[in-house]
């Protein structure tokens, strides 16, 4: 008996048992279509197929700005990659794009203290389910722009772009095998591209308690506390590039 196994990003999937002595026929049919089966159809974007001497560069279709240019550094040492079968699978790169760089200076929650024309790329699976990162960054945005103390203002990540990719959702073939709750705990591929930040691990001193400090006078501020949970661990502590701290 053979148990064909499919994993993705949500859970797996277990067909039912092949007695391939006794049915190989079909057997053979099922490995055939197996082998023929495209990238899309094993649940994935088209965008980031790979093809014999394809390079790290991708172009995104984006309904409002047209086509996104991308060009991820894949071996840099900064990247941050997640090995498994399920989950979120936070990936995390260098990359550059004229189409970004260019929108940078036209944000509305523009930083004109983070000096770094430098930007990364976070792909990752989230829960179909959950709002999105994107959404929750518009109203933290929404909430900085009220806040005239500057406790919240320009110590928010600023977020250039994303994109949800709908053709990868984990529902899809859970739907087409007319499975239950399909769309329960389904997972979608999105890429959030943000202006690149330093861990504040890098400063020493009086400069990384002053960070620290900026920190933890945002993440308090009532402006944010029904918002987000304060998190105020020094390894997901983020300052812009070459920036000036000054003393708490």
């Amino acid at each position: 008996m053979i148990y064909l196994w499919y994993f993705d990003r949500q859970d797996a999937i277990q067909c039912s048992g092949i007695n391939y002595v006794q049915d190989l026929p079909r057997f053979m049919v099922l490995l055939l279509a197996i082998q023929r089966m495209s990238f899309t159809e094993w649940g994935y974007n088209r965008v980031f197929e790979p093809k014999p001497g394809s390079s790290a560069e991708v172009q995104v279709p984006d309904e409002d700005i047209g086509e996104v240019d991308l060009a991820f550094d894949l071996k840099s040492d900064m990247r941050t990659t997640h090995f498994g079968l399920r989950g979120r699978a936070t990936t995390v790169f260098p990359v550059k794009s004229k189409k970004l760089s260019a929108l940078v200076p036209t944000l509305p929650h523009h930083n004109p203290h983070n000096p770094t024309n430098e930007l990364v790329a976070k792909l990752y699976w989230p829960e179909e389910e959950r709002e999105s990162e994107a959404e929750i960054l518009r109203k933290v945005y929404e909430i900085a722009d009220k806040d005239e103390e500057g406790k919240v203002k320009y110590h928010v990540p600023e977020m250039v772009w994303s994109h949800k990719f709908e053709d990868t959702s984990t529902a899809n073939i859970r739907m087409a095998l007319g499975l239950k709750d399909a769309e329960r705990g389904s997972r979608v591929l999105y890429i959030i591209v943000f202006r690149k930040l330093d861990p504040i691990t890098k400063l020493k001193g009086r400069k990384f308690l002053s960070a620290w400090w900026h920190i933890v006078v945002c993440m308090c501020s009532p402006f944010l506390r029904s918002l987000l949970v304060p998190d105020t661990c020094n390894t997901r502590s983020l300052y812009p590039l070459g920036k000036k701290r000054s003393s708490p």
